[in-house]
Formats: structure tokens, sequence, C-alpha cells
């Protein structure tokens, strides 16, 4: 037998805190069994300990002949080809009442969705699904709450087709238009999820989510949280650079004092601009995982354990498509709008070009650094797009914010116990 590739070992004072990427499994190794843990390693086939045992159940000590990367393969390939369900970004609208300073989407035509365009996609969606099987829907944008009235359009006729256990729906949303009386109809409509970015207090939001008018969001975007939370589970996303990292603090309190903070879930993501390596407000790595690992140690009831990712993501996955308003079908919502990216239209179908052969034969086991990378499981070579696009490996998840999470996961767990 052999250690798991894809553990990671952490020490905590004098023991040592051990995870693997695969299964997920976490063990802590106390002080007085790190002899019986270096016997393990020292001759692992004849030792026949109760914590070889453990280790073996948490995946963490596998067969010898296991070949793990070609593991995380095969379990891949599972999921990303099947051909069972449909897996749907739809953005009935480009338009937004906001004008963020950071938005990709800039330059693309900030069209609507029409009849003929709402009919066609019914009809793809027909065309590429059974009845008995699953449907899911992210609506998208823009902002997707501008044009609601096509969101209910599109959503009772797809009702009519597919069974409602069948049907599953969350959106993303500036969170702005996002009333009690919108977050019943949604729930009604099976869209059980909304994920709203908040980029500090009102005076740091204020400056970068604003209404194309001037005015700030901030304020109502909170009472509509506060007023919707109860009906749909909603994600708070914190989009971090330096002109609003030492907001943080502040943004929880008011979570708190407005009593949200404990029926929402946060948490920060890094902006990015690949294209200019030098932009001055962009955190380096290093200072984003120490903010990120700052904000966990603070606020442990927002960590989750990462977990093995073999889908990676919609891009990359047979059955998933994005639809933007003109009908266009695309692999990646950061391609949304751009001619490059399209790889056909719900009226004629798909079409195989370049973007649609680069996701479909993304493999991220044939980098020999993401195959030497014990996080490969949990990451699975990161974001295709920034790959395609740049030639990086953008990394979904960082080493050190993934030890800061399972440091305080388990920190957490013996305070409860």
């Amino acid at each position: 037998m052999k250690f798991s590739q894809f553990n990671i070992e952490h020490k905590i004072k004098n023991n040592i805190l051990l995870y693997n990427t695969f299964s997920s499994g976490i063990i802590l190794i106390e002080e007085e069994d790190l002899n019986e843990y270096k016997n393990i390693k020292l001759d692992i086939d004849k030792n026949e300990s109760l914590l070889k045992k453990e280790l073996i159940k948490g995946n963490m000590i596998v067969e010898d002949s296991l070949n793990e990367v070609d593991l995380i393969k095969y379990y891949s390939n599972i999921r990303r080809y099947k051909n069972e369900g449909l897996f749907l970004t739809i953005a009935p609208t480009l338009s937004c009442n906001f004008v963020c300073p950071y938005c990709y989407e800039k330059g693309v035509d900030f069209t609507t969705m029409n009849e003929n365009t709402i009919e066609n996609t019914l009809k793809f969606i027909k065309n590429n699904i059974k009845k008995d099987e699953p449907l899911s829907i992210s609506w998208y944008g823009g902002e997707p709450l501008m044009a609601f009235n096509i969101i209910e359009k599109l959503t009772n006729e797809i009702l009519k087709y597919i069974k409602i256990e069948d049907f599953s729906a969350d959106i993303v949303t500036n969170g702005y238009l996002l009333t009690r009386e919108y977050a019943k109809k949604m729930k009604e409509m099976k869209i059980n999820s909304a994920q709203i970015t908040l980029d500090g207090p009102p005076k740091i939001h204020d400056s970068r989510r604003k209404l194309s008018s001037g005015e700030g969001s901030f304020d109502r975007i909170i009472e509509n949280i506060k007023n919707s939370c109860d009906l749909i589970d909603i994600t708070i996303r914190v989009n971090l650079d330096n002109t609003n990292k030492e907001g943080i603090d502040e943004l929880v309190g008011i979570l708190k004092e407005k009593d949200i903070y404990d029926k929402v879930f946060l948490y920060i993501a890094k902006v990015e601009d690949l294209l200019n390596e030098n932009n001055i407000n962009i955190l380096k790595e290093e200072e984003f995982t120490e903010y990120n690992s700052r904000f966990l140690r603070k606020n442990k009831n927002f960590i989750n354990i990462p977990e093995f990712n073999p889908n990676i993501c919609g891009a990359v996955t047979n059955n998933s498509f994005v639809i933007d308003p003109n009908g266009n079908l695309y692999k990646c919502w950061d391609e949304i709008g751009r001619k490059k990216g399209c790889i056909g239209n719900v009226t004629d179908g798909i079409e195989i070009n370049n973007t649609l052969i680069y996701y479909g034969a993304y493999n991220p086991v044939e980098d020999n650094q993401c195959r030497k990378c014990n996080l490969l499981p949990i990451c699975m070579g990161g974001c295709p797009y920034s790959r395609k696009m740049y030639g990086k490996n953008d990394c979904f998840e960082k080493k050190e914010i993934v030890i800061r999470k399972i440091e305080n996961i388990y920190k957490q767990k013996l305070e409860y116990n």
C-alpha cells in the first residue's frame, strides 16, 4: 500500500492534520499517535494498527497498484460526458441597471429575448432532453430580474413538459430588484437560490456597484436580502481587490446588525485582470490568501469543505450550454455575447467548431503541473476559459486557503464537541 498523492499534511501545534482532497477525509493525528504515524510511513505494509485502518478509510492510504490520477480522470469522464439531463445558463437579457467598473460584459450588445427566441429556446430544450430527465437552469444576465416576465414565461412553458420534481433553478442577480413579491414567485418557479454581490459596506459598495443613474444600491439590496432570505437560499459574494479589502469586517457587522448574518452564506472572490498583470488594484495571490484566511478565521460558519469536483465546470460538461438573448449558444458564460465563443444557436443547433472542441477535449490530467498537484481533485486544472484565453492555469483553489479551511473546520468541530 502507499500514501495517497492527494494528502495534505498540516502541523497544528504538536499534532498533524491530514486531509485528502479526493475523499474530503480529515483526521487529526494527535501527539501521542505521531510515533505510530511515523512507523506506518516507515513500513506501511507490515503495520496493522487502528490508525492505519482509519487512514485507509479516509483514502489517505490506497492500494499500491492504484493510479490515482487515472481514477480522477475516470470519474471525471463519467460525469462530464453523460447525456442524461440538461444544464443551462440562460440570459434573458444583457441589459443591466448597474454600471460596475470590473464588468466583463462591456462592449456586448445589451439585447433582450424576443418572442421568436423564446419559442426557439423552448424547442431547443425539448429537442435535447427527455421528459423524465433532470433539467437545471441558472438565470443570468445582464440583470435577469429586468426580464422577469421572460423568466416566468419560459419556466411556465418548461413545466408543461418537465416534471416539477425533475426541475431546479438558481439565479445570479445584483439583488436590487429582488423584492419579497419576486422571491415568492421565484420559489414557486423552483428558483431556490440566488447569488448577490455586496462589495463592502455602503460607502465602498456604492462607489463600485452603482445604478446607471449614479445612485447607490447598498441599502435597497440589504433590505431585499432581509425580506427574501427566508424564502430562497442567498449567497453573498464580495469581489475583493485593493480598493475594498479593508471593508469586509464592517460589512459582516452590518449583516449581523440587520439579522442577516446567520441566514445567508458569504464568500470573497479575487477580482482578476489577466490582461493587465500590473493593475495596482489587483491583490497579489499571497495578499488575497491572507485576507481570505483572516475572513474564514473570523467567520467559521461560512467555511465549506472543498470536495472532489469531477464536472470541473459547465463549460467542459457535455450536456451544459449557455444561451444568450439572441439564442446564441456558448459553453462558458464568460464568452456570452462574443462571436468567438459561439458554438451555434437554438434555432439551427450546435456547431462543431474550435471552441466546442477545446472545451470538450479539455483534460487537466495532461498538464504535468496538475498531475503532480495534491489539489487536483478539487481544482481539476482551474478555469478552462482562462487557460484558453491566456494560456495560464487559473486555479480554483489555492493550497494555503484550503489548509486554512480544513484547519478552521476541525477547530470548529472540536469546539462544538
